[in-house]
């Protein structure tokens, strides 16, 4: 504000912002490009009213349960956290994930003989979550679009199974990966995707595992890594592997699988001090603090702490601020498996014109590789994201298996930080500023 009148800058480029952006939408023919640019409209337009006019952003409109109703939270529309909302499932209905009921929010009925119904006690809260908000996961948009149910991870106890169905029974207590539709208090879930909670696991913990579980178990998979149990195989005589973000949920994880699948030598890169000790105690050999330090810095203690040596295989969610340099620290038939980009999304709760411009600078500082190169080198690059389990869900159960076999021996489950499921807004908020340590898990 200047003089007590409104900069006519501001206003000028927030409203020409969403006016491109809306017009784009209007005439594209793809969902996917027309949600994420309806995305960029609303929620600058947001912001502008929040931050610049000092006004309010509502809330949508609750629906009202009625006695008996279970509830689930759902996302109307690309934006903040005002537009999570509280919704009834109507008696019969659970929400389910998309591989089961495409572009449907809740389920009534299925042809489908597997599903498993779950009154769920605890589901847990993944920055994906935080993507599909804002309107930028494109897997989200395309097989369900808005109003969405999101959520990955669920716990709870089974309350109904499908005729002939021999794993579960009414009232074994249950954890399991749903495609989406996870922020419920009763989800169908196909069979194969469920497991029965180990011993000495309890609910919240339960539930704060399969994303990242399976995230970490399918890149050590495509890494030359497979657990021992899945392959005898062996890619390479160099077992050494780079971990960053080694604190976090998935690299957590991925450091300890990674002992467990052959790994000889597991160097960990973390942000902060505090985090050095906690990651040792994961399995690390080396662990490597950024803090403090520039960037050729810390490249180097990583190099020596691998004696010199390239990588077998590097771990990489950071996005473009050190996609380029893990590649080229791969050894000869060495693997960069990329599955985020942290680096490129803002941690800011409102998606200012400044946010979608970071954004769009990180996307366009992105590196590219030389196939030529890469296979003069024997290296490679690959990414995935979970959506891909759709057509894959004989591997979900493949890798719940070695999960729980690897729960059996101890592995360490990431410290939890329960909210419950009115305050799912604060959840979003803690998780997107990037100061979360552990799983953030909902209690319903």
């Amino acid at each position: 504000m200047r003089n007590g009148h409104l900069d006519r800058t501001v206003i000028v480029t927030v409203g020409t912002t969403a006016a491109v952006a809306i017009s784009i939408a209007l005439i594209s023919t793809d969902d996917v490009l027309k949600n994420q640019l309806i995305a960029v409209s609303q929620t600058v337009t947001a912001w502008f009213k929040h931050d610049i006019l000092g006004r309010p952003i509502p809330s949508p409109p609750s629906k009202p349960p009625q006695t008996g109703d279970k509830l689930a939270l759902e996302i109307v529309s690309p934006g903040g956290v005002e537009q999570l909302r509280l919704i009834p499932v109507p008696p019969g209905a659970t929400t389910t994930g998309y591989n089961v009921a495409r572009r449907t929010k809740l389920l009534f009925s299925t042809s489908r003989k597997d599903i498993v119904k779950v009154n769920v006690s605890h589901f847990s809260v993944n920055f994906a979550d935080i993507c599909i908000r804002q309107g930028l996961y494109e897997s989200a948009i395309r097989n369900v679009g808005y109003p969405i149910v999101p959520g990955f991870d669920i716990s709870g106890v089974v309350s109904s199974v499908p005729p002939g169905c021999k794993d579960f029974k009414v009232g074994d207590e249950v954890y399991g990966a749903t495609l989406f539709g996870g922020y419920s208090q009763v989800v169908g879930v196909p069979a194969n995707q469920l497991r029965k909670i180990p011993k000495g696991v309890t609910p919240a913990g339960a539930a704060s595992l399969p994303a990242v579980s399976l995230t970490a178990i399918h890149a050590l998979v495509i890494a030359g890594f497979p657990p021992l149990g899945m392959s005898k195989m062996k890619l390479g005589t160099n077992r050494t592997v780079l971990v960053h973000s080694a604190s976090g949920g998935v690299g957590g994880m991925l450091v300890q699988f990674a002992k467990k699948c052959g790994a000889e030598r597991v160097v960990g890169v973390v942000g902060r001090k505090e985090k050095v000790e906690y990651c040792k105690g994961l399995g690390c050999d080396v662990v490597v603090c950024k803090e403090g330090k520039s960037k050729a810095e810390w490249w180097k203690e990583v190099e020596e702490g691998n004696e010199g040596r390239g990588f077998q295989a590097v771990f990489d969610a950071n996005g473009v601020e050190t996609i380029k340099s893990s590649y080229d620290h791969l050894d000869m038939t060495g693997r960069l498996v990329v599955y985020g980009f942290h680096t490129n999304m803002t941690h800011s709760t409102s998606l200012n014109p400044i946010s979608w411009l970071k954004m769009l600078w990180g996307a366009m500082r992105m590196p590219s590789f030389d196939a030529m190169m890469m296979c003069l080198d024997s290296r490679g690059l690959l990414g995935f994201n979970l959506s891909f389990f759709e057509n894959e869900t004989d591997l979900i159960g493949q890798y719940f298996d070695v999960l729980n076999g690897w729960i059996e021996e101890g592995i360490k489950i990431p410290k939890i930080n329960l909210f419950d499921m009115t305050e799912v807004g604060k959840a979003h908020e803690l998780i997107q500023s990037g100061k979360s340590k552990g799983k953030i898990v909902i209690r319903t």
